[in-house]
């Protein structure tokens, strides 16, 4: 009895296992599987969000997308911007972004007026100037007492001292008479003052002695006091008188009366018409 029952108990598992077997089959037929492995397969398809099965090779996940993303290829990790498929390359170089600060190209710009040369321009022939030489060039050149040809006054003041005769480029030479000529840095331009000097008595000048013989800076003007007087004058010589010259004109006619026995030093001056009479300054 006991063999009978072990036999029918085995008989009873064969059955329920091919029971079993025939129940997967008609599952697997009913989901659409012919085998393990397709039910593998569906059952990792119907995995829930998140799982570990969701990262499996084969299964594509959705990109995300983080705020400011344009959704496109990113870019360089440091970049923080990326360029979107079929956008416009908006890559900047390190100037780029600033074209609202530039400033538009102004051009050429008109060089400043040049007060000097302005100065130059305004005189005229018939000005009369409060200008002189210092005696600072010594006998070479001419120091002017300004650097600017000063505003013309009356020619009848005592502080007219040259007259402007003519504004050309070649002016006339001779005792008493000079120029003043100018560049300007700005335009290039040259601009010359052809001058002659005006004389006044009682007013002194600078001069070089050597024995009894004197040259006269017919140019310059001092004050008629002594002290000294620049290198290589040195005297100053006092205007005793201003008149119109005589014919064979010498230092003799600037004798004020019969018995004066001053000593004198005469020049010609203005082409010989006027004779400029001088005594070496006594005065304190």
């Amino acid at each position: 009895m006991v063999a009978d029952a072990s036999g029918d108990h085995s008989t009873a598992k064969l059955w329920a296992l091919l029971g079993g077997i025939a129940s997967l089959l008609s599952i697997l037929t009913w989901l659409g599987a012919s085998n393990a492995a397709e039910l593998k397969n569906l059952l990792s398809e119907s995995s829930p969000p998140g799982s570990p099965s969701a990262s499996t090779p084969g299964i594509a996940r959705p990109p995300v997308h983080l705020p400011g993303d344009s959704g496109g290829s990113g870019g360089s990790g440091d970049s923080g911007s990326s360029r979107g498929s079929g956008a416009s390359d908006t890559s900047e170089t390190p100037d780029a972004g600033r074209g609202s600060d530039d400033k538009p190209d102004p051009g050429p710009t008109t060089p400043p007026p040049d007060p000097t040369e302005e100065a130059f321009k305004a005189r005229s022939p018939g000005d009369c100037l409060p200008l002189y030489d210092t005696g600072r060039g010594g006998d070479t050149r001419i120091a002017w007492n300004v650097n600017v040809p000063p505003a013309p006054v009356s020619c009848s003041d005592a502080r007219a001292l040259v007259r402007v005769t003519a504004t050309d480029t070649t002016c006339p030479t001779g005792d008493g008479k000079s120029y003043w000529s100018y560049q300007s840095v700005t335009t290039g331009t040259t601009r010359t003052l052809c001058l002659s000097r005006i004389y006044h008595a009682y007013y002194c000048l600078l001069g070089r002695q050597s024995g009894e013989s004197i040259s006269l800076g017919p140019m310059t003007a001092v004050a008629c006091r002594r002290e000294p007087v620049p290198v290589p004058y040195n005297q100053i010589m006092h205007i005793t008188g201003v008149y119109r010259a005589p014919a064979g004109a010498t230092a003799a006619n600037c004798r004020q009366s019969a018995g004066d026995r001053t000593r004198y030093w005469a020049w010609l001056m203005d082409d010989g018409a006027t004779l400029l009479c001088t005594t070496i300054y006594q005065g304190g």
